[in-house]
C-alpha cells in the first residue's frame, strides 16, 4: 500500500484540544483514515494573567526557565514579560516553539518527558541556583520535587490552565465504537476520558488500541484498567503518533 493511503479506511479517534489537533488530524486524513475528535479539554489563559506576567518578570535572574509543553511557550509569550533567559525544553515540539521565538533551547537528547529534563548535564549540580518552570495548572510536581531536593529554589509560574469539556455518555461511545486507535496526550486526558464513560463506553475504551505519550501513561492505563493494546511514539509530536499509527495499522 502507498504511503498516501496508509491507514486507508481506519477509524482514529483524536482527544487533543481542538486547536492542537488540526495538523495531525490532516496527516492523519491524507494517509486515508477516517478521524473522529472528541476534545476533551480546552486550554486558556489563566484568570490572572497580569499576575502570572509579573511573576515572569520578577524571574529575569534565574539560571533557565524550563518550558513544559507547546502551550506554555505560546501563553508565556502572550504575557508581557520581556527577554526570556536560557530556556529548556521538555520535548522537540517545544523547543521548535521556543526557537520560533528567538531562544536556543536545550532539551533531552531522547526521553521528552520530565525524566528526560531531570538528566540534563545542566540541572545537576543546582544547588542554590534559581530556577523557573513554566507550565499550566495543576500540572506534575515531579520536576519542581527533584529539583528542589537537589538544592534548587524552583518556582512555578502557570500560565495557562486546561479546561474539561463536556462530553454525554452517548457521544463518547460513538466515537469509540469500531474505532481502531484513541490517541491521547497524557493520564489526565486518560482520566477523563473514563470519567465521561458509562459502563458500554467504558468497555470499548479499555478494549482499545491507545496511543500515549510516555511509559508513565502505559503504566497508568494498566492500572486503570486499559487491557487493549498500548503503543507508544518514539516522542511526542505530530509525526511520530503518525508514524506509531502506520506502523501499527497499516495493512
Amino acid at each position: 500500500m502507498s504511503a498516501a493511503a496508509s491507514l486507508q479506511g481506519r477509524r482514529v479517534l483524536v482527544t487533543r484540544p481542538a486547536a492542537q489537533a488540526e495538523n495531525l488530524c490532516r496527516l492523519l486524513q491524507a494517509r486515508g483514515a477516517e478521524v473522529r475528535r472528541l476534545p476533551l479539554q480546552s486550554i486558556e489563559a489563566v484568570r490572572q494573567p497580569a499576575a502570572a506576567a509579573r511573576q515572569l518578570r520578577e524571574a529575569h535572574g534565574a539560571r533557565a526557565w524550563i518550558f513544559t509543553s507547546v502551550n506554555a511557550v505560546e501563553f508565556a509569550a502572550q504575557l508581557d514579560a520581556g527577554p526570556w533567559p536560557q530556556s529548556i525544553a521538555i520535548g522537540a515540539a517545544t523547543a521548535v516553539a521556543l526557537e520560533a521565538r528567538g531562544q536556543l533551547p536545550l532539551l533531552p537528547e531522547d526521553a521528552f518527558s520530565s525524566e528526560g529534563v531531570l538528566a540534563l548535564p545542566l540541572l545537576q549540580a543546582v544547588a542554590g541556583q534559581r530556577l523557573l518552570i513554566v507550565t499550566g495548572e495543576k500540572s506534575r510536581q515531579l520536576m519542581a520535587e527533584t529539583l528542589r531536593a537537589r538544592g534548587a529554589q524552583v518556582e512555578l509560574a502557570a500560565v495557562y490552565r486546561r479546561v474539561a469539556l463536556p462530553h454525554t455518555p452517548e457521544r463518547v461511545r460513538a466515537a469509540l465504537q469500531d474505532c481502531d486507535a484513541v490517541l491521547l496526550t497524557s493520564g489526565e486526558a486518560l482520566q477523563q476520558l473514563l470519567a465521561l464513560c458509562d459502563e458500554a463506553a467504558r468497555a470499548l475504551l479499555c478494549q482499545a488500541r491507545l496511543v500515549v505519550p510516555s511509559q508513565r501513561v502505559v503504566e497508568q492505563a494498566r492500572t486503570l484498567g486499559c487491557q487493549g493494546p498500548l503503543l507508544l511514539p518514539e516522542q511526542v509530536s505530530d509525526a511520530a503518533y503518525l508514524h506509531c499509527l502506520e506502523q501499527a495499522l497499516a495493512s
